[in-house]
C-alpha cells in the first residue's frame, strides 16, 4: 500500500500542472500605424498568455463606433489617442484613460509640394486630413495658430487616411498635409517638403493610451489589471527585441522598408513616458485646445477621463521598475 501511495505521489508530481483558462477579452487598435505596434506585439509575442489573457486584437476606427462597442461589452479596451473621446467623455460617457505612453503629439509631421517653403504659404491653400474632428486636423490647426496663420485662411479638405493622403499629394490634389512617421520618409526622398515636425512644438495631446471604462475597472479588476501589465511588458519588449518588434510592425502595417520600420521602433523606444500616468495638466490643456470650436467640452475637467489606480499599484509594488530594468 505504501509503494502505492508513492508510485501515485511521483505520478501527481510528474503530470503537467492544471491551469485556470485564460481570461477572454478584446482590445481595438484605432489607426495602423507604428504607434499602435503595443497591442500587435502583445500578440504576436505571445504577451497575454504570460498574463492569462485569451485577448482578440481588432482594428477599428471612429469614436462612435468603438464608444459604442466599449458600452455593449463587445471589447474592454481600446488604445489609441484621447482626443476623440473628449467629446464623448463631456457628454457623459464612461471612458478613462489608464495610461498613455506620451502627452505631448508625437511623429506628426506637415508635408507640401516643393514649392511650398513655409507654413505662412499655405495661405488660401487646401490641406489634406483625414477628417475633421480626427487628430490630424486639431494637429494641423494648432500649426497654424502657432505659425500666425488664420485657420479660416486655409481650407481643409477629407482625403482619407494616411495612405490615401499621401496619394492626394503626390497627384496634386493637395498641396500639402499632415502625415504620421515614418509615411513621410518616402514622399521625403521624393522632393517634398518638411514643413514643420509637430512634435518640436510640444503640442499637448494624450496619445498611445490605454483606454478602458470605469464599469469595467469595477466588473473586471483582474483583466485590467492583467491588460495593463501586458500593455506595459510590450513596450519592454518593443525596447529590447528590436528585429522581432520591427519584424511584428512590418506585419501589420503591411511595410518592409527597413528604415521606416526602424523609425518606428525608435519613436517606441526613445520617446516613451515611463511610467506611462496621464498627465491631468496636459489633459486640461488638451481640452481646452479642443474647446476652441466645441465649446460645450470646456466644461470637462480632466480629472474625470483620468484613472491611474492600476497604474500606482503596480508602480509602488517595483513591479514596473523591475521590469524595464530587466
Amino acid at each position: 500500500m505504501r509503494r502505492k501511495l508513492i508510485i501515485l505521489a511521483l505520478t501527481l508530481l510528474a503530470a503537467p500542472r492544471l491551469t485556470a483558462a485564460a481570461d477572454k477579452t478584446t482590445a481595438v487598435y484605432t489607426s495602423i500605424s507604428g504607434g499602435y505596434a503595443p497591442l500587435w506585439v502583445a500578440k504576436e509575442a505571445k504577451l497575454f498568455e504570460k498574463y492569462n489573457l485569451d485577448a482578440g486584437v481588432v482594428y477599428m476606427r471612429g469614436t462612435v463606433t468603438t464608444s459604442a462597442a466599449l458600452v455593449t461589452g463587445e471589447i474592454d479596451f481600446i488604445h489609441a489617442g484621447a482626443s476623440t473621446y473628449i467629446p464623448y467623455a463631456a457628454n457623459g460617457g464612461d471612458v478613462v484613460l489608464l495610461g498613455c505612453l506620451s502627452n505631448i503629439v508625437l511623429d506628426y509631421v506637415v508635408l507640401s509640394h516643393p514649392s511650398i517653403k513655409s507654413v505662412q504659404e499655405l495661405r488660401g491653400k487646401t490641406v489634406g486630413i483625414s477628417r475633421p474632428g480626427d487628430q490630424p486636423y486639431y494637429y494641423m490647426r494648432e500649426v497654424l495658430k502657432r505659425s500666425g496663420v488664420p485657420v479660416k485662411d486655409v481650407r481643409f479638405v477629407q482625403t482619407g487616411q494616411q495612405p490615401e493622403r499621401m496619394e492626394a499629394l503626390r497627384r496634386g490634389v493637395v498641396p500639402a498635409t499632415i502625415l504620421n512617421t515614418p509615411n513621410n520618409l518616402a514622399l521625403e526622398k521624393e522632393g517634398y517638403r518638411r514643413l514643420v515636425d509637430i512634435e518640436q512644438l510640444k503640442v499637448p495631446a494624450l496619445v498611445r493610451c490605454l483606454i478602458t471604462t470605469r464599469k469595467i475597472l469595477a466588473t473586471k479588476p483582474m483583466i485590467v489589471d492583467n491588460m495593463a501589465r501586458a500593455w506595459l511588458h510590450s513596450v519592454r519588449y518593443i525596447q529590447t527585441h528590436k528585429k522581432e518588434a520591427m519584424a511584428i510592425i512590418g506585419k501589420y502595417t503591411r511595410n518592409s522598408d527597413a528604415e521606416q520600420l526602424e523609425d518606428a521602433w525608435k519613436s517606441l523606444t526613445y520617446k516613451t513616458d515611463l511610467p506611462p500616468y496621464v498627465s491631468s495638466t496636459k489633459l486640461q490643456e488638451q481640452i481646452q485646445m479642443l474647446a476652441e470650436d466645441q465649446p460645450e467640452i470646456k466644461k470637462l475637467e480632466a480629472s474625470k477621463m483620468i484613472e491611474s489606480g492600476v497604474l500606482k499599484k503596480l508602480d509602488a509594488s517595483g513591479w514596473i521598475k523591475k521590469l524595464f530594468q530587466s
